[in-house]
């Protein structure tokens, strides 16, 4: 006899959800606060309920989704969160439950604490949970249903996502203070293909800032390659080279107590969009996605970056 969907419990899922996000059985217990013996229990429930194996477990390598779980993982996500929209429309006064939301990875120091306060202020019940990601991540985070809402550059991002423009924010170079360059109102890429570069190397954001030269016919020199935003401005503020950036801190001071120079550079270059993203499929927000991208409008829309970009259009 096939399984009833009535034979399914929302705790099988959401045990399963917990142990496939972690990859392990003890982590998952760990975050709900129960027996590891309990998750193991419903998820070997669940498979013989739906007659096909969700996991691998390994004990070396933890828990392996089947190319099953993995589709079963998508629609659990759905499940949950569409379960606790429904809830949360009982109790329109308030927002409760869990908001998942992705952020670029440089994005997260400049805006996520202010974000994380002023929804906290909003919606003192409703917990954030935050995932960092590269550009290439954002997509398939989405789909996968990790993430409600992504707070993302619009860099190289999948034609299939829907995409709201928060700001914009210009391409500079930075050297460090004592550089030849600084203190410049301005310089030229021909220029500064000639000195050491120090790269920011991520996915799709590696080849936007090397696009920058190759579309002016300029090869630069690569000297260095790091993932960390704030290892590049350190090994710039010591004079290791130069890099190219979008974000400005607000204090030019570095974890190595150099500081850094920016310099707008003379040719027409390239800005990036900031923006808000969101699954294509045409699954209308939740209404804590949409509490969260309200509060991106307040605090990114309005800030002095956005005004700034506005000017320049």
């Amino acid at each position: 006899m096939p399984t009833s969907r009535r034979d399914i419990s929302l705790t099988q899922l959401t045990y399963f959800v917990a142990a496939a996000e972690h990859g392990s059985m003890t982590a998952a217990a760990e975050e709900l606060l129960i027996a590891q013996s309990a998750i193991s229990t419903a998820i070997t429930h669940l498979e013989h309920q739906l007659g096909i194996q969700l996991m691998i477990r390994q004990r070396a390598k933890g828990l392996q989704l089947t190319a099953a779980g993995e589709d079963f993982l998508q629609r659990s996500r759905r499940i949950l969160a569409e379960v606790d929209e429904t809830v949360a429309a009982l109790h329109s006064e308030s927002l409760t439950g869990k908001v998942s939301v992705g952020c670029f990875r440089t994005l997260a120091p400049f805006f996520l604490p202010t974000l994380v306060r002023d929804l906290g202020e909003r919606a003192p019940k409703l917990h954030v949970g935050i995932t960092e990601l590269t550009a290439d991540e954002v997509a398939p985070a989405l789909a996968a249903h990790r993430i409600e809402v992504a707070l993302t550059y619009d860099l190289g991002l999948d034609a299939t996502l829907r995409l709201e423009r928060l700001a914009q924010v210009p391409l500079y170079a930075a050297v460090a203070q004592h550089h030849p360059l600084a203190h410049r109102e301005s310089v030229s890429l021909a220029e500064l293909a000639k000195e050491p570069l120090v790269l920011l190397d991520l996915p799709l954001s590696r080849d936007y800032f090397l696009r920058t030269f190759t579309n002016h016919g300029l090869q630069p020199t690569v000297r260095y390659r790091f993932e960390s935003y704030e290892a590049v401005r350190a090994m710039v503020a010591m004079g290791h080279g130069f890099t190219l950036l979008n974000q400005q801190p607000k204090i030019d001071s570095t974890y190595s107590g150099g500081s850094l120079y920016h310099i707008p550079i003379l040719e027409p270059t390239r800005s990036l969009d900031i923006v808000l993203a969101w699954n294509g499929e045409g699954a209308v927000p939740t209404r804590r996605a949409r509490a969260f991208a309200d509060t991106c409008r307040d605090v990114i829309g309005g800030s002095e970056l956005a005004m700034a970009a506005d000017e320049h259009l």
